[in-house]
């Protein structure tokens, strides 16, 4: 009997010292995957704002290339700068409204002067021509600016050990 009693008090002591260590381990596992999921919506912004600079990069890439503003191109900077307000701070989102704006600038001067009433030797005609021009440098210009602006925004997620 008295050693049913001694087995009993045994098994009472391993099951006290138990509990905390289940609940020790429960807290491990929950504070491992916190961990996960913080590292994991880092990767998720990170590769987000890759997208945006690679679209942004395209873009300006084709401009100093062939120094025109290719329609779809620009329906997807359209897009990637819709995306960037969420992503980027100010100093990003600004520099991308201007070339956002360069680019619409090129665009709207572009159908003005392909419109069947401007001829050469329309004043209008030349002077958006030289603002075409301007425009141009202005976006191989933030071709060159890009790695510099979108570098201080890039998180680079580090391996956790």
């Amino acid at each position: 009997m008295e050693a049913l009693s001694t087995a009993k008090q045994v098994i009472d002591i391993f099951s006290a010292l138990l509990s905390p260590v289940i609940a020790i381990s429960v807290g491990f596992i929950a504070y491992q995957q916190w961990k996960l999921n913080v590292d994991k919506e880092k990767r998720e912004s990170n590769s987000n704002k890759l997208h945006i600079y690679i679209v942004v990069k395209r873009f300006l890439r084709s401009v100093d290339i062939n120094h025109v503003v290719d329609d779809k191109l620009y329906e997807e900077l359209q897009e990637a700068l819709a995306l960037a307000d969420f992503y980027f701070d100010g100093i990003v989102t600004d520099w991308l409204f201007q070339v956002d704006s360069d680019a619409s600038a090129w665009l709207n001067l572009m159908r003005i002067n392909s419109l069947p009433d401007m001829q050469e030797s329309n004043p209008e005609f030349t002077r958006n021509l030289r603002e075409i021009e301007e425009l141009i440098d202005n976006l191989q210009n933030f071709h060159c600016e890009l790695f510099d602006v979108f570098k201080g925004s890039m998180m680079y997620l580090k391996t956790s050990k």
